[in-house]
């Protein structure tokens, strides 16, 4: 019996809950804390972007973190969507392992070099 698994807390969450609202800041005061634009604040927030490496640099120095915190939490929420995703898993199990293709050029070489012999 497999254990369900919850979404994992966004870093929109994690900005809003911990940050935003318990310190009374507003979308608007996060965006010139960081130097961008009210939008991708705003679009992070509520959780319609991904987290940039570039943002994850700008959070840090803000909140007096790390940059690593914040991909850690981006990176959790992306694996956790793939392997959610029935769509996303038929596909993943469509990809073709490396070694079937070396294999195959293998022998469609080697039968190239008979052909070329004969």
């Amino acid at each position: 019996m497999s254990q369900a698994t919850r979404k994992p807390s966004t870093v929109g969450d994690i900005l809003l809950y911990e940050y935003l609202e318990p310190s009374g800041l507003k979308i608007n005061d996060l965006a010139e804390m960081l130097n961008v634009h009210r939008n991708s604040v705003s679009a992070l927030v509520n959780n319609n972007r991904k987290l940039s490496t570039d943002m994850a640099f700008r959070l840090a120095r803000a909140f007096e973190t790390t940059a690593k915190f914040w991909l850690n939490i981006q990176q959790s929420v992306d694996l956790w969507e793939v392997t959610s995703s029935p769509r996303l898993q038929e596909e993943i199990d469509r990809v073709t392992p490396f070694y079937q293709i070396i294999k195959r050029n293998n022998s469609a070489e080697e039968s190239g070099n008979k052909n070329a012999i004969a």
